[in-house]
């Protein structure tokens, strides 16, 4: 047999073309691989992105809230707060799907602790100052607060981590960059903290508190006492005094039926007098007369309302009036 190297060169190259092709083929399937999952990658940050905006934004409301929370509505409290925890829970859902690399797991697994610890700090501090607001003996509230303040900080310092870990090279970069997200509302010791907050949601000032407030507005006398150029209470001569109490449900909730004492102490024995206000719709007002009590021309008195709250009510300090007064010598 003779050796044609011609022939076996032309056969080399016809078998050539081919292989090349399939090689180029694989390697633009590759590339396709390749790129299909950097756009799923990319794709997954940017949804992480479009949350983690949201969580920002209105973790800013929430900061905002709790440096006026001393004269907010509770409308304004709970928004804040529903709207959190709606942020939360959709970060919740997508860390249930798998990412799409391996890249990424690290990612996803931090976002879900912050998303927990965030959770659980949201829910607790809507919780605890809307207790502090309508329970101004309940003490656990502050407590609350406190615990709902280290899981908020828990939850930040965690998803400092989360962007830690996109900041990797071998993480792609999302088209938004991720916000700072910071839930905490302040720095500090979180128990001085959480009482500064219960104190500021127990204020008259705002509207958190969903009670009734009743408060003891004015006392009434009968003859009508006036104030002599010494600026002192005086009455004119009697041996008779009627007083009534005007009363006002200053909260936001109809009140129950409740016990009010009228107490007369100066020149004799203390007397105590007691009648029940009825139960008063937000705003109403209601003026509670009681029997005549006796009294001494020239002496020193000293008569005391006192509203004895046995339900919740807004504030405990506007329960009690005094007038200290003379009866004028005949």
């Amino acid at each position: 047999m003779v050796f044609d190297p011609p022939r076996q060169k032309r056969r080399f190259l016809r078998w050539l073309v081919p292989i090349a092709l399939v090689i180029a083929a694989l390697l633009g399937l590759a590339a396709q691989g390749a790129g299909s999952a950097a756009r799923e990658e990319i794709d997954y940050l940017n949804e992480l992105s479009s949350q983690v905006s949201d969580l920002a934004v209105d973790g800013d409301a929430l900061r905002d809230v709790v440096s006026r929370l001393s004269r907010i509505q509770r409308s304004e409290w709970e928004t804040v707060i529903e709207n959190l925890e709606t942020d939360i829970a959709r970060g919740l859902e997508f860390v249930e799907r798998e990412p799409p690399s391996n890249e990424l797991l690290a990612v996803q697994a931090l976002y879900r602790v912050a998303l927990e610890q965030w959770g659980a700090g949201v829910a607790g501090f809507g919780t605890g100052v809307l207790t502090a607001a309508d329970n101004p003996l309940e003490t656990a509230a502050t407590d609350t607060i406190a615990n709902s303040l280290v899981a908020l900080r828990s939850g930040d310092e965690l998803f400092a981590q989360v962007q830690a870990e996109i900041d990797r090279p071998e993480v792609p970069d999302p088209v938004n960059p991720l916000r700072v997200v910071v839930l905490s509302p302040a720095e500090g010791e979180a128990i001085a903290l959480a009482a500064a907050y219960t104190e500021a949601a127990r204020s008259p000032n705002n509207g958190l508190a969903l009670r009734p407030g009743l408060a003891a507005a004015m006392i009434v006398a009968d003859p009508e006492w006036q104030l002599n150029p010494e600026n002192q209470v005086v009455m004119p001569s009697t041996d008779q005094v009627k007083f009534s109490v005007v009363v006002s449900n200053v909260g936001n909730l109809i009140s129950g039926e409740e016990p009010i004492v009228l107490i007369l102490t100066g020149a004799s024995e203390p007397l105590e007098l007691t009648m029940t206000i009825p139960p008063l719709n937000p705003g109403a007002q209601i003026t509670i007369e009681f029997e005549s009590i006796p009294v001494a021309s020239g002496e020193l008195y000293e008569v005391t309302a006192e509203i004895r709250v046995v339900g919740p009510d807004t504030d405990l300090v506007d329960n009690v009036l005094q007038v200290t007064f003379m009866v004028n010598s005949e």
